[in-house]
């Protein structure tokens, strides 16, 4: 059985998708999906089971990274940092399989079937900063329409 480790699987955002930049030194990320179900029984329905049909489809993603200082410039080229992104803002969101050469930190994404694109609202970051502890921060992302598989 062949495994996909987390350090590839990573968040990529950009203005659009020909311009995506990794989340630089992300720590964890979640892709979610889910249908929301309303009961569709009504008088006339024969039977003892209660009748449910899908009335929307929603996603989100979840990214958690470092705080990184100006001079932290090792993680910065070619990548975003907590300080690049805009709460409020759409970006253009990929939940990407990706891997690397030593050195290239996991971004060069490939194509297959765990890439999903879409569109997505920075809805939420929160930054954690514990005393003695590495600063990190929580970014997520609200989808505002389709999630879509994508292959070059």
């Amino acid at each position: 059985m062949a495994t996909i480790k987390g350090e590839n699987l990573r968040v990529m955002v950009g203005d659009d998708t020909e311009h995506l930049s990794c989340i630089a030194a992300s720590t964890n990320c979640v892709a979610h999906a889910a249908v929301e179900m309303a009961e569709d029984t009504t008088k006339d329905t024969t039977g003892d089971w209660v009748e449910r049909e899908p009335v929307s489809i929603n996603w989100d993603v979840q990214v958690d990274a470092l705080v990184l200082s100006d001079g932290d410039e090792e993680y910065r080229p070619g990548a975003v940092s907590a300080d690049q992104l805009q709460i409020g803002r759409v970006y253009q969101l990929r939940f990407t399989h990706t891997a690397g050469a030593a050195g290239e930190q996991n971004r060069d994404a490939i194509a297959d079937r765990m890439q999903l694109t879409g569109a997505a609202i920075l809805s939420d970051i929160s930054i954690n900063a514990q005393n003695t502890e590495v600063a990190t921060y929580t970014a997520r992302f609200t989808g505002t329409g389709e999630l879509e598989p994508y292959s070059e």
